[in-house]
């Protein structure tokens, strides 16, 4: 009986092995334009190949403050249907600030999709459009419609499965993808204090009467369900002040995975990832322990980084990024096994 036990656990193993082994990460970059916003929006392409890596070819880390993944640019996709990720990064964070999840997701057969949301990237900072975070939902929209639309990716995409990733408030643009209603106003009476990442300037902008950001809600807030995407994992999701009732999140069908750390100082759980998990009946959530902070959904760092940034690369003496994310992965992988 042991014996066969042996065996069967064997036998499971292999079955559930992923096929990480058998693929590389290839990488194409483009920017559509959103013409009636007059919004760039660019945009990496991730997936699966089975070209070659140069290994003559290294990449120099000594400067940059994360770790890089290796890619190859314009590689050939695998001719077969892949499922589909969205990506959507932190307030001020871009397209490559979770490489790490988009490299393991790619050796899972993934193509994942990553893009900086105008104006609230850290290549290009625009005030109004760190608080214009409905605008967020239209980006994505609007990427998907043009990589489905893509003649070399678009053939390889599994329409019927696709799914969409955030962190904090790509965490939310995700909840409002899924057909969630934040409501600006809900915010008057409260005391929120604006992101670290928010660009400082001379221009006083006030958040409720700005006609600019009035306009934008008005036109917008109506549009950001997009009922293609069929499931959403969200890490340390944010703007959980704008959501107080179930009224907000009545038009949610689709499941979603919320993770979070219990130390989280940017985005407190009580009043997002629990505030969330409450509100929305399709929801699932997991908890890290009380010293895993908001960053720590970033990528490793590089000692220059730790230098640079401490604050988004200096995690608590007992947490392991590393293991963090591989924890993270693996449910997600498993997450959109189930659902996509």
């Amino acid at each position: 009986m042991k014996i066969f036990l042996i065996i069967t656990t064997v036998l499971f193993y292999f079955s559930c092995r992923s096929q990480e082994s058998d693929f590389n990460v290839g990488q194409k970059s483009i920017t559509y334009i959103d013409e009636s916003r007059n919004r760039p929006l660019v945009t990496e392409i991730w997936y699966p190949t089975k070209d070659s890596l140069d290994k003559n070819i290294a990449t120099n880390t000594q400067r940059t403050p994360f770790v890089t993944i290796n890619a190859i640019p314009d590689a050939s996709i695998i001719d077969e249907k892949h499922p589909l990720l969205l990506v959507s990064h932190g307030t001020g964070g871009n397209r490559f600030s979770l490489t790490w999840f988009i490299e393991k997701m790619v050796k899972e057969g993934y193509i994942v999709v990553s893009l900086d949301h105008y104006g609230n990237s850290s290549f290009d900072k625009i005030p109004r459009e760190f608080v214009k975070w409905w605008e967020r939902a239209i980006d994505i929209k609007h990427v998907l419609t043009q990589v489905l639309n893509d003649d070399t990716v678009g053939s390889k995409i599994d329409i019927s499965k696709i799914g969409g990733v955030g962190f904090s408030l790509g965490g939310y643009t995700n909840i409002a993808l899924a057909g969630g209603y934040v409501n600006r106003n809900l915010t008057k009476t409260m005391d929120i204090e604006l992101p670290p990442e928010f660009p400082k300037g001379e221009e006083i902008i006030d958040f409720y009467t700005d006609s600019l950001i009035i306009a934008s809600y008005n036109k917008y807030k109506d549009q950001v369900k997009d009922e293609r995407m069929k499931a959403f994992f969200i890490m340390a999701p944010a703007i959980g002040f704008g959501f107080q009732s179930e009224k907000q999140t009545k038009s949610i069908t689709a499941p979603i995975f919320i993770i979070a750390g219990k130390g989280d100082t940017n985005t407190p759980i009580s009043g997002n990832a629990e505030n969330y998990h409450l509100l929305i009946e399709t929801s699932e959530l997991y908890l890290f322990g009380e010293h895993v902070n908001h960053y720590v959904f970033l990528n490793e760092a590089t000692e220059f980084g730790k230098q640079i940034l401490p604050d988004l690369t200096i995690d608590h003496p007992s947490i392991d990024r590393r293991e963090i994310h591989q924890i993270t992965t693996k449910l997600a992988i498993n997450f959109f096994r189930k659902h996509l």
